[in-house]
């Protein structure tokens, strides 16, 4: 496998080409609806989205909005073993994280990433859920862990589906209010463990409470 190059953040033109290509075939194939655009910072703004990790196609789920900026998000490398398909992912602003192995480079690369004035998105539970009915699971501590490092505040989204999402179905993407990075007590030298696994869960509760609140509109 190629190693994925962490020293840059590059740009590539594909992205916008297949945003505007594929956002009418998304919303058709999947029914999707989106709500609460009205939250999405404007371009002036550092910040990190959030998403339950409900499928591959979480972050073009996410992003396929024109308010929404392009949106760098982390893969498992796993992803990255097939060289056709990770030519793919890094020209959508994908970047692999060795998932439970403390990979620092990913982290240290989503910093830069927000350093730039770029977005980046990421999915706290860390993989992808695994209850039937979609409920998002506990967080990791890497949104935090970011927002602490670089200032941001953070976006949360749900994803949300009656059951396993799939073609056909109704797919609601819901965007909440924005956490300004004050509210998660990250300031300071003395921030604790404690500190950082408690705004992971601040983070993981919003998106839960959106998902919980369209989940009860069924």
């Amino acid at each position: 496998m190629k190693e994925f190059d962490y020293s840059t953040v590059k740009h590539y033109k594909m992205y916008n080409f297949i945003k505007v290509v594929f956002r009418p075939l998304v919303k058709l194939l999947y029914k999707i609806q989106f709500k609460g655009l009205e939250n999405v910072p404007d371009g002036s703004s550092k910040y990190i989205v959030a998403i339950n990790h409900t499928c591959a196609f979480d972050p073009i789920f996410v992003a396929c909005p024109k308010e929404v900026p392009p949106l760098h998000f982390m893969a498992k490398v796993e992803l990255f073993k097939n060289p056709l398909v990770a030519w793919f992912i890094t020209h959508m602003y994908g970047f692999p994280v060795k998932r439970g192995k403390g990979d620092t480079s990913a982290i240290d690369y989503g910093i830069k990433i927000l350093e730039e004035g770029h977005v980046m998105a990421i999915c706290p539970e860390g993989k992808r859920i695994k209850d039937k009915n979609g409920v998002p699971q506990r967080a990791k501590a890497g949104v935090a862990v970011i927002a602490k490092a670089t200032g941001a505040d953070v976006l949360p989204v749900a994803i949300c589906c009656d059951g396993k999402i799939k073609a056909g179905k109704k797919v609601v993407v819901s965007y909440g209010r924005v956490i300004k990075n004050s509210e998660l007590h990250l300031d300071g030298d003395d921030v604790g463990p404690h500190a950082i696994k408690d705004a992971a869960n601040m983070v993981m509760d919003r998106i839960t409470e959106l998902w919980e609140a369209e989940r009860a509109n069924d």
